[in-house]
């Protein structure tokens, strides 16, 4: 009936089930037809797809036979172009005959003809060629000629560049053969075709200001196509851009991003995979680059639906460059519905990082999308099946159907396993068995339902819920005028779910240094047909694990659905993760007991550090310090609430022995009700307390090698100076902080012992901050006649900015800090456009209370104000600098993550001083960023005494 209908028009009608006929057969002859026609067919339901699992796949690591990988070296061959034709001589296909050049009219032919060949100088007899038929023999003759002529000649330089590129290629294997040579780096000189700011200007602005006048009237549609806002903005610069404007049809770009120390997505050092995705989001803007706002007018707006994504080495580290080589290949139509396909390609320095195929994404009005009917499935989908893992599995941690709260997670966000799990991992005793990411990948709330047996494969079923908050980031930057979840964020939930219960599995470590990252090679299928919004309350995150394995690194695949309020609405099919750097052997050997080892030894306890900071030295140290518990004044350490030491693990010093090098371990709990953390009115801690860390242990070697032993006079320990840089956040989250401190080179001068030490502080794994540092023990009296810096030169306001400068209290709420940590009483003068560079300059005083906590404190009988804290109180006058041109709502880091600051000490704020005087001069900003970098110093009673550079705030 088909064909009789369609008669003579294209098309391919076959039975699937001849009744006559054999069904299979009839199934395989239908393939086969849609092969032959060129229908894209996935077979894999027929003969099965690479897997994984033991058993199922080669090992991990051994590529497939059927793949075959040449590199060689150069760039490919250019073929010559052929000949341009004359502007006269065009064809488009229309029209019913060609120009073609007419041998006797045409005054260019004879030029040819004397030019071209040596044929035109033979003699020949001249023909009075009269007859039509001759004349056209003749013309038909010569253009032959012609034409072969070219071809001879397309033909010879064909075969130059090849000879060309042939010896290139043998020089190079030559080259690579003989001993290798530094080769000189290659510095990038191509000027990219938008910036970082542009791109953010098509994210958030104006698409006429980056594309030109032709799109301006796309700014004036309700909606656009754009890209996310900060932080999901990862397009640092376009490189290339190719396609014709406005012309629905197809194009490429290519875009980088810098994986840069302090990102927000980084998680044991490297780029979450999500991310890593996410990333190409270029597509975004090539779809409006191509003209699609103008069909849409602002009325329908873009979905994500497929994708296949697949990685092919491990995730980024900081300091690489991600480039993205992304194409349209075409848009189409499905009734109103406009849609286009897409793919990229990721590479690191050249290396394929990750490929996204089949890409198809659509743009959608309000109506479609509530109409959409979500993630069907048939019941063929949903039957049962069996999971793989290895035939001699063996179970490690004891599993049992359970749930985990926002408690449990916040405990394995800090590395406690024992405290999101519970006993069966108390004796681990890991140095960093594996957390969840924290910050803004802290995107699951609970764990609902763990099943070790359940799920489609028996493997195991997971669910986890993220509660939805209109105001939550993840929304208000993606997009500012259509917001919605990204599903490359489902996706990260999604793994943190399966994450959560590998580690619940057991699959921890004693070793540094793991990480969890998607298996290489696995073809991970996205499908989109529904979204989280604003009005959406709760999504959870259903996976159910497929298989599990060893090869050796511990992998295992699962299929994941995620649901809006109920409605399914994403699914990951052949979701990965492996533990990089761990071995079934790592884990079987840590949960059989051979390899246990005990906990951590304390080599100095939490009671001891507070003896030496407020009672007898001697029940820290012994009896070489009894002189100290009533006769003598030793420096100590601070005194609750400024001490943050609890204890020492590890020391590599002889004692009583002041040489370099010397070491030292220590540990701070970070707890969640920390007074720092409510005092601050912020989420991280404060560059104070930060700081202090690692300087208390420095404190605690300096007296451990008997500093205090070298002189006979009680000897007062001041901090003189250093330089470090924040690496990552403290939050309460973070949990336990381990801080290692090396004491290198010890002088001895006219009296004064000046100590240096390289400091690190790390949580778990991951560094938090670093830098250098050195102290000096001084007598009482030498102190006391300290005339501070003396090459400083404070700013003086100008005749200009006196009048304009402002004064007020300082300001008493959030995001300001509360009374306890405040270390500014008032802003004396602010002009905000003030100071050498015009980028602003404030002042603030703070009188001296001899009864503030932080005299009682720091230290025992020798009270002085914690040098940290006027470093606190110059950030707090940046602090107001900040919300005066951001905005009130702010958020801090405790210093600019990622960025170099040095301070320098020479004198100190002890309780008979009246009146503290500090300087922020603003040196260098950045709107976009909402950043900044101030110079400054801090006097006492008109007294220069601390100077600081390069110290940064940025607002988050």
């Amino acid at each position: 009936m088909t064909r009789a209908t369609l008669r003579d028009l294209p098309h391919l009608a076959i039975s699937a089930s001849d009744p006559n006929g054999n069904e299979v057969c009839d199934v395989l002859d239908l393939l086969a037809a849609l092969v032959a026609e060129r229908v894209p067919v996935d077979l894999s339901t027929l003969y099965g797809r690479d897997s994984r699992a033991v058993g199922l796949a080669p090992r991990l690591g051994v590529p497939s036979r059927r793949l075959l990988r040449v590199s060689v070296g150069g760039r490919p061959f250019q073929i010559p172009p052929r000949p341009s034709p004359r502007k006269n001589d065009r064809y488009d296909g229309h029209e019913a005959h060609p120009n073609v050049i007419d041998p006797m009219t045409d005054p260019s032919y004879s030029t040819v003809l004397s030019h071209s060949s040596s044929l035109a100088t033979l003699e020949r007899p001249r023909l009075a060629l009269t007859d039509p038929l001759a004349q056209q023999v003749l013309a038909t003759e010569t253009s032959r000629r012609l034409a072969h002529e070219t071809f001879l000649r397309v033909t010879g330089d064909l075969a130059h560049t090849m000879s060309n590129q042939l010896a290139f290629q043998m020089a190079l294997i030559e080259a690579l053969m003989a001993s290798p040579a530094p080769l000189a780096e290659t510095v990038r000189e191509t000027r990219p075709a938008l910036d970082r700011e542009q791109c953010l200007e098509f994210a958030v602005g104006s698409i006429a200001r980056v594309l030109g006048p032709r799109f301006a009237s796309v700014d004036a549609h309700p909606t656009r196509v754009r890209l996310p806002d900060e932080p999901l903005m990862l397009v640092d610069r376009i490189v290339t851009i190719e396609g014709e404007p406005l012309s629905m049809s197809h194009g490429r770009v290519v875009t980088e991003h810098d994986v840069k120390p302090a990102a927000w997505y980084l998680d044991a050092g490297k780029m979450v995979a999500a991310v890593a995705v996410e990333s190409g989001q270029a597509d975004l803007f090539l779809s409006g680059y191509l003209g699609i706002d103008f069909v849409t007018r602002g009325k329908a707006v873009y979905r994500l639906l497929d994708a296949v994504v697949t990685f092919h080495r491990e995730l980024p580290e900081p300091g690489e460059v991600i480039q993205y080589d992304i194409t349209i290949s075409k848009f189409f139509r499905q009734g109103d519905t406009h849609l286009f396909r897409f793919q990229f390609e990721a590479t690191v320095d050249g290396s394929p990082l990750l490929t996204m195929r089949d890409g198809c994404a659509g743009f959608f009005t309000a109506e479609e999308i509530a109409a959409g009917k979500g993630v069907v499935h048939s019941s063929l989908d949903l039957r049962p099946m069996q999971g793989v893992r290895p035939e001699d599995w063996s179970t490690l941690a004891p599993m049992r159907v359970c749930g985990l709260d926002d408690r449990n997670l916040d405990a394995l966000r800090r590395g406690d396993l024992a405290g999101a799990f519970g006993q069966e991992f108390a004796g681990l005793d890991l140095p960093d068995p594996g957390r969840l990411p924290d910050g803004k990948l802290a995107l699951i709330d609970r764990i609902s339902h763990i099943d070790p047996t359940g799920g489609r494969f028996g493997l195991g079923l997971i669910r986890s819920e993220l509660d939805i908050d209109p105001d939550d980031w993840f929304l208000t930057c993606h997009f500012v005028d259509d917001q919605v979840m990204p599903g490359t964020l489902m996706y990260e939930c999604c793994l943190q779910t399966l994450r959560v219960y590998l580690m619940r599995m057991g699959w921890v470590s004693r070793r540094e240094g793991v990480a969890f990252e998607p298996v290489l090679g696995v073809f991970s299928r996205l499908k989109c047909r529904g979204q989280v919004t604003a009005s959406t309350s709760r999504a959870v995150f259903e996976l159910a694990v497929k298989e599990l394995g060893y090869g050796p690194e511990p992998f295992a695949i699962a299929d994941a659905m995620m649901y809006a309020d109920g409605k399914p609405i994403v699914e990951v099919l052949d979701m990965s993760i492996r533990l990089t750097g761990l071995t079934r052997d790592d884990v079987e050997r840590l949960w059989s007991g051979s390899a246990a080892s005990p906990r951590k030894r304390v080599l100095f306890s939490k009671e001891q550090v507070l003896a030496f900071a407020q009672g007898k030295p001697s029940e820290a140290f012994g009896e070489r310090y009894r002189p100290f518990d009533s006769e003598r004044v030793i420096a100590r350490l601070p005194a609750p609430p400024y001490s943050f030491l609890d204890r020492v693990t590890s020391i590599e010093a002889e004692p009583w022995v002041m040489v370099a090098p010397g070491s030292a371990e220590g540990e701070y709990d970070v707890s969640a009700d920390a007074w720092f953390l409510a005092s601050n009115r912020q989420e991280r801690m404060p560059f104070a307390v930060l700081l202090e860390i690692p300087l208390q242990l420095c404190g605690w070697l300096a007296a451990y090698v008997g500093s205090a032993l070298t002189s006979e006079e009680d000897l007062a320990f001041r901090n003189l100076g250093g330089s470090g840089t924040v690496l990552a956040d403290v939050t309460a989250r973070t949990g336990t902080l381990t801080s290692r401190v090396t004491m290198t080179k010890v002088s001895h001068s006219g009296g004064m012992i000046i100590q240096h030490f390289t400091v690190e502080t790390r949580a778990g794994t991951v560094p938090v901050y670093k830098g250098d540092t050195y102290f000096g023990f001084f007598s009482h009296a030498s102190l006391a006649d300290q005339v501070g810096i003396r090459e400083a030169a404070p700013y003086q306001l100008t005749q200009d900015e006196r009048p304009r400068a402002r004064s007020f209290a300082y300001p008493a709420d959030a995001p300001f800090p509360d009374s306890t940590l405040r270390m500014i009483d008032r802003v004396s003068a602010f002009v905000p456009d003030g100071g050498p560079k015009g980028l602003g300059f404030i002042e603030g005083t703070l009188p001296v209370d001899p009864s503030a906590w932080f005299f009682r404190a720091h230290f025992v009988q020798d009270p002085v104000c914690p040098g940290s804290l006027g470093l606190e109180s110059f950030l707090q006058l940046l602090k107001v600098v900040a919300v005066e041109r951001w905005g009130d709502g702010l958020a801090f880091e405790p210093m600019g993550t990622g960025d170099l600051q040095r301070w320098t000490y020479r004198g100190q704020v002890v309780p008979r001083d009246r009146l503290v005087t500090t300087q922020a001069i603003v040196t260098d900003l950045d709107d976009a960023r909402r950043w900044l970098k101030a110079d400054g110093f801090l006097s006492v009673d008109g007294r220069v005494i601390y100077q600081m550079n390069d110290f940064t705030l940025r607002a988050v």
